[in-house]
């Protein structure tokens, strides 16, 4: 029989893995040595806190017609990568907010470190499967991405498939 404490840590360890943020919500970005190949390397990885900041980032959900504000906060302390970050939310137009789109010295400044970046946008009609990533250097391949995914309440097809939470 399993103990009732082992339950508890079993379903706190099921519950992080799922963990999502948004439309809103708080986002951190920090380094830690991981070993996506099975040779540890320090990665820049993105959390709804610091202590589940992962590779791939946290799972960023919204529904459609929703505003998303996402705030962004950098806690990069490592001097051998690029300490500064954006984000970048590929598929989703910006119509509007530009300066939502995330490409740093094009769109926005990088977030600086211990610094903080409101990302405020409509979301609009737009549904489906999405994914962020920095947009800075080399921290997209250095583990700083993941998915974006935007529920239609209406969907006609949805009896079709599944909905993985």
């Amino acid at each position: 029989m399993f103990p009732f404490g082992s339950f508890l840590v079993v379903y706190a360890l099921a519950a992080a893995v799922h963990a999502a943020i948004g439309p809103s919500g708080d986002m951190y970005i920090v380094n830690a040595d991981i070993s996506p190949d099975g040779f540890t390397r320090p990665a820049v990885l993105a959390g709804s806190s610091t202590l589940d900041a992962s590779h791939p980032g946290v799972l960023v959900t919204a529904k459609k017609g929703d505003r998303m504000k996402m705030n962004v906060i950098n806690l990069l302390k490592d001097v051998t990568m690029f300490t500064g970050t954006s984000i970048h939310w590929h598929g989703l137009f910006q119509k509007g907010s530009s300066w939502a789109d995330g490409p740093a010295g094009v769109n926005q400044c990088p977030i600086t470190p211990n610094n903080s970046f409101l990302y405020d946008f409509d979301v609009g009609d737009q549904a489906g499967t999405y994914w962020y990533h920095s947009h800075l250097g080399t921290q997209y391949c250095d583990g700083l991405r993941g998915a974006i995914v935007i529920y239609d309440p209406k969907d006609p097809f949805r009896h079709l498939y599944d909905v993985d939470d």
